[in-house]
Order: C-alpha cells, then structure tokens, then sequence
C-alpha cells in the first residue's frame, strides 16, 4: 500500500493522519514484520517535494515498489523529467539514487543502482565513525 503524500495530510488527499498510520504500523508490527519505504523527488521546476511512501512484506518486494514509484514520480504528466535523482529509503537503509528518469534502464540495472548507492552511504558513513573515533 502506498500513499502519495505530497500535499498535507487532510480527507481531500485520502492520506491517513497520523495516529491512523501509527495505529495501522502498529497492528502489522504485531501481525509480522514489515519493510517500510520511501522515494523522495525535489521538484526544480515547482520548488516542491513529492514523497510516496509504503510497506512491505519483505527486502525484494520494497525494492520493486521503490523501482516502480521512483520512476513514477521522476517524470511529469507531460513526461519532463521532474528531477535526475531521488532520496529513497527501503527500512533502515539511505541513498541517493539516480536514473529512475531513464526508460531505457531496466528494472534490474536500477535495482544494482540502488544496492550499489545504500552501500556507499554505509561505507561513508563507517569512514566517518572511524574518524571521529580517531579524533577522541
């Protein structure tokens, strides 16, 4: 399931405030395990940014709905593309991934793209623990 929220959460945008989502997390946390994520666009023309964000039962299916939504939501109606790259999350894991705007990248080579950005941010993020421990 997921919810295009990118106009403020109200009955208009069919988006659940936020005690339904936390009350919904809660009854899946309790039925199972389940992979949160999201894909983020900054718009440059409209200033504007456009989040969607969902669940899933498992690692495999979140990676194919942030493939899915993150080629969506990086081109318009008139199929301008709303921005090279987009902040994604799939659980705990970060990156900034581009190319969802390339219909001539497929499923799988966007899916190494992710994987590949998740682990650089987790090298960089270990460098920099590292430093910092060094420094104490």
């Amino acid at each position: 399931a997921s919810c295009r929220c990118d106009t403020p959460n109200n009955t208009s945008t069919n988006c659940p405030t936020p005690r339904q989502r936390l009350n919904d997390k809660l009854r899946r946390v309790d039925a199972g395990a389940v992979v949160e994520w999201f894909v983020s666009f900054w718009d440059l023309e409209t200033q504007r940014t456009s989040v969607r964000a969902g669940e899933a039962s498992n690692r495999v299916d979140a990676m194919a709905q942030v493939i899915a939504t993150g080629r969506e939501l990086a081109r318009r109606d008139d199929g301008s593309v709303v921005n090279k790259t987009a902040h994604i999350r799939i659980g705990t894991e970060l990156a900034v991934v581009a190319g969802f705007d390339n219909p001539h990248l497929s499923d799988e080579n966007l899916r190494c793209r992710v994987e590949a950005a998740i682990t650089a941010k987790q090298q960089h993020a270990r460098t920099m623990q590292q430093r910092k421990s060094v420094e104490l």
